[in-house]
């Protein structure tokens, strides 16, 4: 495949990738000026979030049909500007009952959209006969902390959040439209090839890969919710220095995405998953039995270096299985693995108040070794072969 014909799409589709992330990255830290100015108390707050989690969970749910009928491509174009102006919802906000409705559409958009990037990314391998996938989850990683940092300068500068969300949505729905233009055409099915809602079933082989998919969602939501208080309550490490935890595993995992593409390619799937999964599981158990700050952080390190490519390359999996319903797979996979993200720092919690919090941390330990035994479910299936290796 030429450089110049792989080019327009791939720029097309990192470009959704990061604009997805930014938006994700943009509202999140803006939430405590959004909880000051309705007066919220934290149990509010935690009730408004489950509009989020439910949002989430919906889109993904919803978005493999139309995705599949219509292509990935359609879907993102239309979503995007929805997605865009969604973000300023959480600040318009005028009590507990509307932020929740507001992260519920806000999340139920970026559910769809999540599908859609994933779907056409896997449209885009497939039209390269190259991996790439991974590494658009790196540009994913990168746009996340640019929202991020936008969001902590306006937050510095005391910059009103409605204001903050306007700009940002303004900015990145012209973006989205300016950058997409190349984005893969869908491909037109004759009608003995269209499958109807039902015509992707759930087998044993996509439960396999959801479960791989939730494994590892665990251990990112654990690590992004329970890394610094580990630090802060089991070592007495400072502030500061707890929080270079979760910094430490997002780098990690940044990192290890950008090089996940090309090791996939000399090695392939099976080996990278169960590779990966060996890491994060030694690297973790390593750092929770040395009582020490520093080897915490490591540890928390080589976990997001291990899970870094076990996502991406189980959504590409699924995707690959049946070219005509790869939406709908996707989807299925990744309602799974987001259930792992919002479950797993729940379950950590629970285990920590009966166990600690230090041998609770060892389900992510367990469950890293479970993708490991399981990553033949990677493979990729027969039709794909020849452009992705085994």
């Amino acid at each position: 495949m030429s450089l110049s014909r792989t080019r327009a799409p791939y720029t097309g589709i990192a470009a959704a990738f990061l604009i997805h992330a930014t938006i994700s990255g943009t509202w999140a830290p803006r939430l405590p000026a959004i909880k000051q100015s309705l007066e919220l108390s934290d149990g509010e707050l935690g009730t408004a979030l489950v509009g989020l989690a439910a949002g989430l969970l919906l889109g993904t749910r919803l978005a493999g049909a139309p995705i599949d009928r219509i292509g990935s491509r359609p879907v993102m174009r239309a979503g995007f500007p929805l997605l865009c102006a969604s973000v300023v919802l959480p600040a318009l906000a005028g009590s507990v009952a509307t932020l929740l409705l507001a992260l519920l559409a806000l999340g139920t958009l970026s559910g769809v959209l999540d599908v859609a990037i994933n779907a056409h990314g896997i449209e885009v391998e497939r039209h390269a006969a190259r991996p790439l996938l991974s590494g658009l989850h790196g540009l994913w990683s990168v746009g996340l902390g640019l929202g991020a940092g936008i969001a902590a300068t306006a937050a510095a500068a005391g910059v009103d959040p409605l204001l903050h969300f306007t700009l940002v949505g303004a900015a990145l729905a012209v973006a989205s439209a300016a950058l997409m233009g190349g984005l893969l055409a869908p491909v037109r099915l004759r009608r003995d090839e269209r499958k109807e809602d039902g015509g992707a079933p759930w087998t044993a082989a996509l439960a396999l890969l959801g479960a791989i998919a939730f494994c590892s969602f665990v251990g990112e939501g654990s690590a992004s919710d329970w890394s610094s208080v580990y630090l802060a309550q089991e070592l007495s490490a400072s502030p500061g220095v707890a929080a270079v935890a979760f910094f430490a595993f997002a780098v990690a995992m940044a990192a290890s995405r950008f090089t996940a593409d090309a090791l996939r390619a000399r090695f392939g799937a099976v080996a990278l998953v169960r590779g990966g999964a060996l890491l994060a599981a030694a690297g973790l158990l390593t750092g929770l039995a040395v009582h020490e700050p520093a080897a915490a952080i490591a540890g928390f390190a080589l976990l997001g270096a291990g899970l870094a490519p076990i996502v991406p390359i189980a959504f590409s999996a699924a995707g690959h299985v049946d070219p005509t319903t790869t939406g709908r797979l996707v989807g299925r996979v990744a309602t799974v693995g987001y259930v792992g993200s919002v479950a797993g720092p729940i379950l950590i919690g629970w285990a920590a108040e009966a166990v600690g919090l230090r041998t609770a941390l060892g389900l992510v330990v367990v469950l890293a070794v479970v993708v490991a035994a399981s990553a033949r479910a990677v493979a990729p299936a027969p039709a794909a072969d020849r452009a992705l290796p085994a």
